[in-house]
């Protein structure tokens, strides 16, 4: 199969190549009531030359009919009677004695001048201005003449080949360089020039605002150049602030007749241009720039409160992102919540956001008590009328008692501001006299449960820390607010067995000791136990120790034994119990 395959390849080739070239057409031009077509000869080696054909037709699709036969093989030209000056359509081709050779045909040319170039856009881009344009649809056009339009005259600026593409620089000192226009026109061999395509020029872009109580800056492309160009699918706005690169400032409809910037600073440098997207990915159109120097008074701006701590004088301490930069306020209002949710305000406050850091303490108390689940805001009015509230956040409170004998339960509200990121507790313990230790972190739970709070009747207090990590910050940028502070002072209660075994199942049940709800502090602590005839078999200051019925290390007697007891049952409160315990076997 594959010898056969080559075989017909090779028997074909000859046939694929066998082939007489065509003229070269390459223009028309009419001349006293006729059409002169004009070529250029091309060698033919196969045989001897017999005749240049030339065929016309009143359609582009014909039909073709031959039109006159050329028996001079050094001809370049011929000219086709036509009075009237009707469109018509012409292609050659040669004939020549090579028996099995195909005649092949020169390009199809009418008998009009060269069409008019479509010109894409005009941009403006640094000290050039740049035409972009589609070819002309006619074959026989060899080039391009671009022409500058004055109010009295058609300038020639240069002359191009086969591009779609020209650009010339301007002056500095120009001081309308959009204003300028422009016009194309094609070119063929035969010296005809296409009709002048239409007058285009660059796109203005003019703006206003960006200045007194007017932050936002307006800014008008100039849509009527635009309607000059292909069809644009989209505007995109480019600013440069105080000489940095330019940045994409927003997309909008093509027809847009005004566009808006909103992010302008009070001592701002900002230089904008407008890009128009062309269709079917045509290229892009740059306006001129326009630049303004931005002297507003700023507006205030929106401020997220990472949260609130309250301390024990009513006294409120704020953390908020530093990095807004606030103008001088006309007003700032204390906010507050209270159980029906709405936000109440009390008189104003000197507040300065700017020079606080970040954090800001507004000395309490300002209002009543604030409980658990109303939350504080502030509400901030620029010299412009201008004003934002910012979120409402909710303080951290903790609650904590004695859960059993040796544990304490610690509950406590979230930390609440409403923005995203992520929120984790530690839980700090203290006793008098003592530093703060950490018993756990990282929580993202609302209780905990401490099981080993200390010596029973000291009293142990305890805080809570709530670390907020704003979204998208990094790991070190984190805000710490604390809760009210909360301590419990554990009242120890005594319950007494009245019989053990050291024989029992139960280990509880093999020695005797006074169980306290919470173990009392060593000081004026002591058990005492005797036997029946008044002997001292047991002693000890510890409220851990118990006695296991072993005195100088023998068993004692199953019986009753007397004890007393003296402990501490909170600062200042010395209690004692009196009572018997049986011994069994």
């Amino acid at each position: 199969m594959r010898f056969l395959l080559c075989f017909f390849i090779l028997c074909l080739a000859p046939a694929l190549s066998a082939q007489i070239s065509a003229p070269s057409l390459q223009c028309t031009r009419s001349e006293s009531g006729a059409v002169i077509l004009n070529w250029a000869n091309v060698a033919v080696g196969c045989g001897p030359y017999e005749a240049t054909e030339i065929y016309s037709a009143a359609a582009p699709a014909g039909p073709f009919t031959l039109l006159a036969e050329v028996n001079d093989p050094a001809e370049t030209t011929y000219s086709d009677a036509n009075p009237a000056g009707e469109l018509r359509y012409y292609y050659l081709r040669y004939r020549y004695n090579c028996p099995g050779q195909v005649a092949m045909n020169s390009d199809t040319l009418d008998s009009f001048i060269p069409r008019s170039p479509v010109v894409r856009y005009v941009n403006i881009e640094g000290n050039e201005i740049e035409l972009e344009w589609r070819p002309s649809s006619s074959p026989e056009v060899i080039g391009y003449i671009i022409l500058e339009v004055t109010p009295t005259a058609f300038i020639p600026l240069d002359t191009v080949g086969d591009v779609t593409n020209y650009r010339f620089s301007f002056s500095a000192t120009d001081p309308d360089p959009a204003g300028r226009e422009f016009r194309l026109v094609a070119i063929d061999p035969c010296g005809n020039d296409s009709p002048q395509g239409t007058i285009v020029s660059g796109m203005t872009l003019s703006g206003t605002g960006g200045s007194g109580c007017t932050s936002e800056i307006s800014l008008t492309p100039d849509l009527t150049s635009l309607s000059g160009f292909l069809p644009a699918t989209a505007l995109e706005l480019f600013v440069s602030t105080s000489g940095g690169p330019f940045v994409s400032a927003g997309t909008f409809g093509p027809a847009t007749p005004m566009l808006s910037y909103d992010e302008a600073n009070d001592g701002d440098d900002l230089c904008f241009y407008v890009e128009a997207a062309i269709a079917e990915n045509n290229g892009r159109a740059r306006s001129t720039v326009f630049c303004t120097s931005v002297m507003i008074n700023q507006p205030v701006r929106e401020l997220d409160l990472y949260g609130v701590e309250l301390d024990d004088n009513g006294s409120f301490l704020f953390q908020y992102d530093a990095g807004v930069v606030l103008p001088m306020l006309a007003e700032a209002q204390y906010l507050f919540t209270r159980s029906n949710g709405v936000l109440e305000q009390i008189p104003s406050l000197p507040l300065d956001l700017n020079a606080s850091g970040g954090q800001v303490t507004l000395t309490g108390p300002l209002v009543d008590p604030l409980e658990s689940g109303e939350a504080v805001a502030f509400r901030l009015t620029d010299d412009c009328g201008r004003e934002i509230t910012t979120n409402a956040v909710e303080p951290v409170y903790l609650t904590a008692n004695e859960f059993f004998p040796g544990q304490n339960q610690l509950s406590w509200t979230p930390l609440v501001n409403g923005l995203d990121g992520d929120i984790t507790y530690e839980v700090f313990r203290t006793a008098t006299g003592m530093m703060l230790v950490s018993l756990a972190s990282g929580l993202t739970d609302f209780r905990f449960l401490d099981d080993n709070p200390g010596q029973g009747g000291v009293e142990v207090c305890y805080v809570v820390r709530a670390r907020f990590q704003p979204e998208g910050g990094s790991a070190t940028e984190t805000f710490v607010f604390s809760s009210n502070t909360v301590c419990v002072t554990p009242v120890p209660e005594v319950y007494l067995p009245n019989a053990f075994s050291p024989r029992a199942n139960e280990a509880e049940n093999r020695t005797f000791r006074p169980l306290f709800s919470s173990p009392p502090a060593e000081a004026d602590y002591e058990l005492l136990i005797f036997d029946r005839w008044g002997a001292l078999v047991f002693e000890t200051n510890d409220p851990l120790a118990s006695w296991d019925g072993i005195y100088r290390g023998e068993q004692m007697g199953m019986g009753v034994y007397v004890y007393t007891l003296r402990y501490q049952a909170k600062k200042g409160v010395v209690r004692a119990r009196n009572g018997t315990v049986t011994l069994l076997w």
